[in-house]
């Protein structure tokens, strides 16, 4: 009896895709796979990369994972066995890096388990720099007054109800404080600091962020901190907001001259939508009362 050609090529479909590193894949990869193998795999003409999806998943050799977008797109992501909810994250859009409070859970610096994955995408852009412009301090008010604007960039497993959100990042300098662990790019303690620092509406609020300072005290380098915000050349003063969270966590004045150098002319927000504030007038930050 005549094999299918599918089943007579099991054996090099399972190894291939057992010695590839890859851990997950989007529809393109797989047709580009189907594509560059199907004639060593020796797959009859007739087949398609329809057909070849079908048997991975028939076969169990990849598993489909089904995800809506809040755009109302669906997407899929076929996945192997031993795949982790990080590999679906950096295959849902790729090019990015494990950041906020993905990067906080790694990094032990919380003890809460986020149901939400964030992943940022770096995006090189010339644009002004606070060497360019000059901030008032109405304008700070106003924009702060407001709640921080979230990402709309976002999936949602069917199976598991995992979130997973994408920042867009526009930056002079890309990929700063970019490490790897194991085979997931995430940020390093210090640019996890600042990212959390600049968004704490994706890192849980701003009590988990003093809580990952605390837990990061002693860790970190006050060099590269202030190297990595230099970089990233923000244009509000963000260095305000770090050297308050790091004395807030057991840090000396003392120790924070990089950062008490830059404290600007402006009276900066902690977060967003401040309705009771009080001001750290070394730092010049407004902070939630009760904080």
């Amino acid at each position: 009896m005549k094999i299918e050609s599918f089943k007579r090529a099991i054996d090099y479909i399972e190894r291939f895709f057992h010695l590839k590193n890859e851990y997950a894949y989007t529809l393109n990869d797989l047709r580009e796979i189907f594509d560059e193998n199907r004639e060593d795999w020796k797959i009859a003409a007739y087949r398609n990369s329809y057909d070849f999806i079908n048997f991975l998943q028939e076969s169990r050799i990849l598993y489909v994972n089904g995800l809506d977008g809040y755009d109302n797109s669906e997407k899929k992501i076929w996945t192997k066995e031993d795949a982790v909810n990080y590999d679906i994250a950096l295959t849902i859009r790729k090019g990015g890096y494990l950041s906020n409070y993905t990067a906080m859970q790694i990094h032990n610096l919380t003890l809460q388990i986020p149901k939400t994955i964030y992943v940022s995408i770096d995006k090189y852009e010339v644009f002004q720099t606070k060497g360019d412009i000059i901030l008032e301090q109405e304008a700070v008010d106003s924009a702060f007054s407001n709640k921080q604007r979230m990402s709309t960039d976002v999936f949602v497993s069917r199976k598991d109800k995992i979130r997973y959100t994408f920042l867009h990042k526009k930056h002079n300098s890309i990929k700063v404080g970019i490490i790897n662990r194991g085979r997931f790019p995430l940020t390093d303690l210090e640019r996890t600091l600042i990212d959390i620092t600049v968004r704490p509406a994706y890192s849980g609020g701003v009590f988990q962020v003093l809580e990952a300072y605390q837990r990061a005290a002693g860790k970190i380098s006050l060099p590269r901190l202030n190297d990595y915000l230099n970089k990233l050349d923000y244009i509000y003063p963000y260095h305000q907001l770090v050297g308050f969270y790091l004395e807030k966590s057991g840090y000396q004045k003392s120790e924070l001259k990089f950062f008490l150098d830059q404290v600007s002319n402006i009276n900066f927000y902690l977060t967003y939508g401040l309705t009771t504030k009080k001001l750290d007038k070394s730092w010049k930050v407004y902070y939630p009362i009760g904080f």
